[in-house]
């Protein structure tokens, strides 16, 4: 977990907004954490956006920048969800937090009936899954509204709801 420096928060590693604030991290590329401003108060490295999948920080590996495979840059197995598909957007699935606040899906903030923090996408060996956090419009998987708290396997060709936007798992 890590702190959001505007409401300081604890949000999960990953994130790229705060899920709770839903601010922008701005990340120090030196120090590897999430800080306020326009440079770092620690380095005076100027903020930037959150470093890339699979490029460790200096403060990670000791010193020096280390490159590690990126598990995006491998092609996914075609039976595995890969988005969900609807209202014209192509939402990557990625673990993490959505909702109108922020989090993996920005998209979101536009629909007002989706809840600050809707929900959160999991991973598992081999796929993903969706869990509700409390929302009050409900996320729903073929129809079946989805228990707070309580993670459902996304496979294929399920539909999703998330308030009142649909999608289709691809």
């Amino acid at each position: 977990m890590i702190q959001c420096p505007e409401c300081r928060a604890l949000i999960p590693d990953d994130s790229i907004f705060c899920d709770q604030c839903g601010k922008e991290l701005k990340w120090c590329p030196q120090c590897g954490r999430p800080k306020r401003g326009t440079e770092c108060p620690v380095c005076g490295s100027p903020l930037g956006p959150r470093p890339a999948a699979g490029v460790e920080t200096p403060d990670q590996v000791g010193g020096d920048v280390k490159v590690m495979p990126d598990s995006s840059s491998v092609m996914p197995d075609s039976d595995r969800a890969s988005c969900l598909a609807g209202n014209g957007w192509r939402l990557a699935l990625q673990a993490g937090a959505f909702g109108r606040r922020g989090g993996i899906w920005p998209e979101l903030a536009t629909n007002p009936y989706v809840s600050g923090n809707h929900g959160v996408i999991g991973q598992m060996a081999g796929g993903w899954t969706i869990t509700d956090s409390g929302s009050t419009n409900g996320t729903y998987v073929n129809d079946k509204r989805l228990e707070p708290g309580v993670a459902v396997e996304l496979k294929i060709g399920d539909r999703v709801r998330i308030a009142t936007l649909e999608f289709t798992v691809e």
